[in-house]
């Protein structure tokens, strides 16, 4: 039984960094949703924790973290508080035909955590983190900022990410990357078992040894593919030493020099997983060249390596681990973006970095909110213990990951945001030439061509297989979504 429908995403000035998605009309594609469906049973499901367009409580849990999506209008969004509300809500979705779209944090890239008349399932109701010993459990709609407050004071390490308002759930589907990334590896390397409603609507407990396949499958096969994962273990790290952290920057006629010198820093075999890092170019506020990142070793050693570097300013310092990871925690500012990624396998060239300098310097902001960043995460450390076939996560070669975004305002008009899209398509092009067109699935680019390989490699056909197991009939789809095989 055909029981979806599918509604292409991103509009106008999201259409990416390579092509256009054009969105059903919101108004329309809500209305055709809400026709002939049960909603008073699962509003009675749910207890009540039903909102439709008009509810007050509608636009506040509808808007997503990336305002360029902010148009897309779901039929309803359903709030579950349990496990059991997820299951009655997925086994609603398929018998009245509607697609279901997972929200843990709302922070994905491409707008696929928002719909245009699906039904939209907010987890934040669900973001309980209890810790016993050196196991953590978190809840579908956890934040970092949850697992930040459950592990404050201990000497407790999740390799997490950089946003406080992330979903843990988005992060780990993804593969999740951060600031202890090449020391501890990725936070999907941390997953010891999560518990998923598949969109047949069967509970799956998943670890090595029970559905072993979906559990391969949600360490790197992102979210919204499989089903709704109510609940993450992990196994934490103890990290009973101080960690040294640092800040640098740099004046902006020193970013080339500054660039070579972090990428030469970080390929040094010596500390592959004792230093980590990310740098990167920033036009707001003043073009900004910065490096920031842990030294698991004595500050005196960090000082002298980061002294080589010659930055205008440099401050480091001596913390417990749970304190370094919260200082480099930045809040999504809620702008519109575009964003894209390249997943390198070789060390940054010098003409590379000269080449990037010269685009981020000629860049002309279009408003006085217009900028653009940047970003290169370092890897190469703990995340290469696994091989690409150990789990969906395939970028086990990777040396950095490079993040590019483009920002602007609500207020702004289109033509900024079109001078945007302009600019980063020529920047993705410039830097796909020499470090290739494999992407992070966690900033998945809309426009971006072929990428089943991109984002996953060989491991693709395995994620389709899982996907026809456990989702055949396709309740969860977007356009990037993994298809059965």
């Amino acid at each position: 039984m055909d029981r979806r429908t599918v509604l292409r995403a991103g509009a106008g000035a999201g259409a990416g960094l390579a092509a256009g998605l054009w969105a059903v009309p919101a108004r329309a594609a809500t209305a055709a949703a809400r026709k002939d469906r049960d909603w008073a049973a699962l509003k009675r499901l749910l207890g009540g924790r039903l909102y439709f367009p008009g509810d007050p409580r509608f636009a506040p849990l509808n808007l997503p973290a990336n305002h360029l999506y902010s148009h897309r209008v779901p039929a309803a969004i359903a709030c579950p508080r349990s496990h059991e509300d997820v299951l009655a809500t997925v086994e609603w979705a398929g018998r009245n035909a509607i697609g279901v779209v997972p929200r843990s944090g709302g922070h994905s890239y491409a707008g696929y955590s928002t719909s245009d008349g699906g039904l939209l399932v907010h987890l934040g109701g669900m973001r309980d983190v209890t810790v016993k010993g050196t196991t953590l459990t978190a809840g579908a709609g956890a934040r970092l900022l949850d697992v930040h407050a459950a592990l404050k004071g201990t000497d407790l390490l999740l390799p997490g990410g950089y946003c406080p308002d992330i979903g843990v759930g988005g992060l780990v589907l993804g593969g999740g990357i951060g600031p202890a990334t090449r020391s501890h590896g990725l936070t999907c390397d941390s997953l010891t078992a999560t518990t998923v409603v598949t969109g047949d609507a069967y509970t799956a407990h998943c670890h090595e040894n029970s559905n072993p396949e979906l559990f391969w499958a949600c360490r790197g096969g992102a979210g919204s593919n499989f089903g709704i994962n109510t609940s993450f273990t992990f196994g934490l790290h103890r990290v009973p030493k101080a960690t040294a952290w640092y800040d640098l920057s740099w004046e902006w006629k020193n970013a080339a020099r500054a660039l070579k010198g972090l990428a030469e820093l970080i390929a040094d075999p010596r500390y592959r997983r004792n230093l980590t890092c990310r740098f990167g170019l920033r036009t707001a506020g003043g073009r900004r060249v910065y490096a920031q990142g842990l030294f698991f070793g004595p500050e005196q050693t960090l000082r002298k390596l980061t002294a080589l570097l010659r930055p205008r300013t440099s401050v480091t310092g001596t913390a417990g681990i749970q304190d370094c990871m919260h200082r480099f925690y930045e809040t999504a500012p809620g702008d519109p973006y575009l964003a894209g990624s390249i997943v390198a396998g070789a060390d940054l060239g010098a003409s590379v970095a000269d080449g990037l300098v010269d685009a981020l310097g000629s860049w002309k902001p279009a408003s006085p909110a217009s900028r653009a960043t940047v970003s290169f995460f370092a890897m190469g450390g703990a995340d290469t213990a696994l091989r690409p076939a150990d789990t969906a996560y395939v970028h086990r070669d990777a040396t950095f990951i490079v993040d590019l975004a483009a920002y602007w305002s609500d207020t702004d008009p289109s033509r900024v945001a079109d001078a945007g899209r302009h600019r980063l398509q020529g920047l993705y092009r410039g830097l796909s030439k020499d470090l290739g067109t494999d992407a992070y699935q966690n900033f998945p680019d809309p426009g971006l061509k072929d990428w089943q390989t991109a984002y996953y490699g060989k491991n693709y056909a395995r994620l389709q297989t899982v996907k026809k197991t456990v989702d055949p009939g396709g309740l969860f789809r977007y356009p990037q979504g993994i298809t059965p095989a």
